[in-house]
């Protein structure tokens, strides 16, 4: 017979230890996402269109689903605490159900189709601290309520179709460190009770349409990190607070702004790594001792296209990327960006440097674009004495832009495209000749890529056949793209060919825009290959332009990223230029000839 005193100390001894490992966290109970929150998740999925979803356990994460965290846990019931809906496709609404997860932390939507307004009900929701929109094809203004998060430290616009004035109320969200709307339609002025954020560490208002000057109260942000201004439609100067007193401030890019000239403000930092963008915003003057003493410390510095002049001073280390085309800097080139030991990538295209022949001896110039740097203007690259154009091409040019050469038939004939897939390694300044009378010169680093983009060449075999293989490559560049060729001097019709095919899945999300020169003239500005595309319903698009001069036997064809479009669609980074084919005919042969299709 069993011992009553013996069963009742087994028992006891086995209650402990399940104490023990419940304590510990070894004892697992079978927990279940509340009912009404799996319900509200059904009810979400027919509001954003989403297809195929499996949600028997909807706290597990599925590849072809939402990624979801249930972490908050009341007896067998847990409640969504994450939800993580980055990449599903979804063509649908945002859904205003979403304010039933009442413990709801995290919401992210990036990179979706979702279109419709914003929904004024969220911004109940009194845990709610992270709102990424990030990607989507939302419009309409932002609701005033959306200024009553009580608990909101990150909060993401970007690249939608918002419009309107941001709301003064948006200055109430006090506990906010991540601010982001960039490339939407915003106008007006910024509010100025955006102040009060005064916890903020990054925030970017890049490619949209706001008005006045850039805004004094930038400069009390003593927390932030981080500042992005492209092409915002602000004017400068640029407060000088926001030099001396953001002594956190590890990335500053600032570009393509209106405004009288000014000088380089005196800059003040004894971090490591910055990146330092004052791009195409009519600086002048020289380049102050402060940025030279800090170009060490500097991961980019890019102080490209301003009005600058002087000399660049010497200095033992610089920067990984440092961008100085497109101003009138002169004197000799320092013997530390000639030498370049820790193959450090430099571009002083478009300046007046001088090049005596002893500079060019015994130097690897891979990393370093000469293009035009000479004060002798006929000195396209200096230390290629041989590439002068003093030989040209009599009547035409043709390019198939990162491909390999392709001789494109049809029934009037056919005609050879040269191709330059052979400089495909990646590389933020270069300038090359690819034969004996042309090359190309390239400029810019893909910033926030996580160095993930090895390569300025794209394909996509699968959209064209043979008969439209000219589109099958493309060369594209984060910032300045330059194809010259020796011509004949004449008049020219020039033909440029374009066809996105980048974005693939994402058509219609992303959007690239970039600016057009020919011989030194804006040709077309803002040009949107997918939105030309659309307008003639054709998936390539050929941009035509006549009568460009040749007078000096040179022909400059310069595209130029100024700061527009999205620059996180198909991922972090892809922006700027795309570019597939080039066809260059004197007119009289464009008009005459039987192979005018090609030219």
């Amino acid at each position: 017979m069993v011992n009553f005193f013996d069963t009742v100390k087994k028992w006891c001894l086995v209650s402990c230890w399940l104490i023990v490992l419940s304590c510990l966290g070894l004892l697992t109970f079978a927990k279940r996402l509340h009912p009404d929150e799996a319900r509200t998740l059904q009810q979400m999925a027919v509001t954003m269109g989403a297809d195929g979803w499996k949600l028997d356990d909807p706290c597990q994460s599925y590849s072809a689903g939402p990624n979801i965290t249930c972490d908050y846990c009341v007896g067998a019931d847990c409640h969504i605490t994450e939800l993580r809906l980055k990449d599903l496709h979804l063509t649908g609404t945002l859904p205003p159900e979403l304010v039933q997860l009442t413990y709801l932390v995290k919401v992210d939507f990036t990179r979706n189709f979702l279109h419709g307004p914003l929904p004024t009900i969220w911004s109940t929701m009194k845990h709610l601290e992270f709102i990424s929109l990030t990607a989507n094809r939302l419009s309409g203004m932002i609701p005033k309520e959306w200024g009553s998060f009580p608990s909101l430290t990150y909060l993401s616009f970007e690249a939608n179709n918002f419009s309107g004035s941001v709301p003064k109320e948006i200055g109430y969200l006090v506990n906010l460190t991540h601010l982001i709307f960039s490339s939407n339609k915003f106008v007006g002025r910024l509010p100025d009770t955006l102040v009060n954020l005064k916890n903020l560490q990054d925030l970017r208002l890049s490619d949209n349409n706001f008005e006045g000057p850039i805004p004094e109260f930038i400069g009390k942000f003593t927390q932030l990190r981080r500042l992005e201004l492209y092409a915002t439609g602000l004017k400068g100067p640029i407060p000088a607070a926001i030099f001396h007193d953001l002594e956190n401030l590890l990335d500053l890019r600032i570009t393509d702004i209106a405004g009288e000239k000014s000088d380089i403000p005196t800059l003040r930092s004894n971090k490591s790594g910055i990146n330092l963008v004052l791009r195409n915003m009519n600086l002048s003057g020289t380049i102050p001792d402060s940025v030279w003493d800090m170009i060490p410390q500097m991961d980019m510095l890019d102080l490209s296209f301003n009005n600058l002049e002087g000399e660049v001073y010497y200095k033992p280390n610089t920067a990984k990327h440092v961008f100085l085309a497109g101003n009138k800097l002169n004197g000799t080139v320092p013997e530390s960006f000639r030498l370049n030991s820790k193959g450090h990538n430099i571009d002083l295209s478009y300046n007046n440097f001088t090049w005596p022949a002893a500079t060019c001896k015994g130097h690897s110039l891979e990393k370093l674009n000469t293009y035009q740097s000479s004060s002798f203007k006929n000195q396209l690259l200096p230390c290629l004495d041989n590439f002068n154009c003093q030989r040209y091409r009599r009547t035409s040019l043709h390019i198939n832009c990162g491909g390999p050469n392709v001789l494109v038939t049809n029934a009037n004939g056919s005609l050879l495209y040269e191709g330059d897939q052979q400089y495909d390694g990646y590389g933020s300044a270069m300038s090359t000749t690819v034969g004996p009378y042309w090359g190309f010169s390239s400029t810019g680093d893909f910033m926030n890529d996580d160095d993930k983009i090895k390569s300025y060449i794209i394909r996509d075999d699968e959209r064209f056949g043979d008969t439209e293989r000219l589109y099958i490559t493309a060369r594209k560049s984060p910032l300045s793209l330059t194809y010259f060729g020796c011509l004949e001097n004449g008049t020219y019709t020039v033909k440029l060919h374009f066809s996105e095919i980048e974005f693939r899945e994402y058509s219609g999300l992303g959007r690239r825009i970039f600016d057009i020169y020919i011989q030194g003239k804006k040709m077309s500005k803002d040009f949107n290959i997918e939105e030309e595309a659309n307008r003639t319903g054709n998936k390539v698009v050929v941009q035509q332009y006549f009568n460009a001069s040749v007078t000096d036997n040179t022909l400059d064809i310069r595209f130029y990223w100024a700061g527009k479009g999205t620059t996180c669609v198909p991922n972090r980074g892809y922006y700027g230029i795309l570019i597939s084919a080039i066809s260059v005919c004197q007119s009289k042969l464009f008009k005459f000839t039987k192979h005018f299709n090609y030219c």
